[in-house]
């Protein structure tokens, strides 16, 4: 599973916006913002990259894991992942 993380440098809390995302194998992209406690998954056209993730985001293009055909229980296991890797990024507002 491919991974990524940043900080957008968003003002949305005294860490930022820390964001953590991961390429799933079956092609799906999931995306946790920890600082806004949210989640999102993107198409498996999506590319793992900050700038396609943000457009992405900031576009509300999501779809549910079950349209993705990944189920919860994967879905809840990477976005554990996902909290972990944020929680790591560094950067202030």
């Amino acid at each position: 599973m491919q991974t990524l993380t940043f900080n957008t440098g968003r003002a949305y809390t005294e860490h930022g916006q820390r964001i953590a995302a991961a390429k799933l194998e079956s092609g799906p992209i999931v995306m946790v913002d920890i600082d806004r406690d949210i989640d999102y998954m993107f198409s498996a056209l999506t590319m793992l990259t900050k700038a396609a993730i943000m457009w992405e985001y900031d576009h509300n293009l999501t779809i549910a894991p079950h349209d993705a055909g990944v189920t919860y229980d994967e879905y809840y296991a990477v976005l554990k992942q996902l909290r972990a890797a944020a929680a790591a990024v560094k950067g202030t507002v």
